[in-house]
């Protein structure tokens, strides 16, 4: 949690279809997907207007989105897709997104993947 800043907060479960590993590679799975998205509160004129603080919307729609994707084959390249997606959203400064397969490996092993950037290390990757 961060001091002085809106988060804007999207849990959604979506059906994957990964494949960075032998075992995940028969058609899609559900995948749970949390995004935590930051934005100064001083960054904001208007605080009463959520599509002026973070529109979890368009976050909600990225996370979608990812279903209808046959590229994103791992968790890592949606992870970083989604990430796009949030730092195009003007007041975002930092975010962080988990992804979890809660139902591969026949219930002996929950994979999960975290990654927390701010806006300029996002943009580094992009450079």
């Amino acid at each position: 949690m961060l001091d002085g800043h809106w988060c804007a907060s999207v849990d959604a479960t979506i059906q994957l279809r990964t494949g960075c590993h032998h075992l995940e590679k028969h058609g899609p799975q559900a995948v749970a997907v949390h995004v935590d998205a930051w934005a100064p509160v001083t960054a904001i004129r208007n605080p009463h207007d959520i599509n002026e603080v973070i529109n979890y919307e368009v976050i909600f729609l990225a996370i979608r989105k990812l279903e209808e994707n046959g590229h994103c084959e791992c968790l890592e390249s949606s992870i970083l897709e989604l990430m796009g997606a949030i730092f195009a959203i003007a007041p975002v400064s930092m975010a962080t997104v988990r992804m979890q397969k809660p139902h591969v490996y026949k219930g002996q092993a929950v994979p999960a993947i975290t990654l927390t950037l701010t806006r300029e290390q996002w943009l580094q990757t992009q450079a």
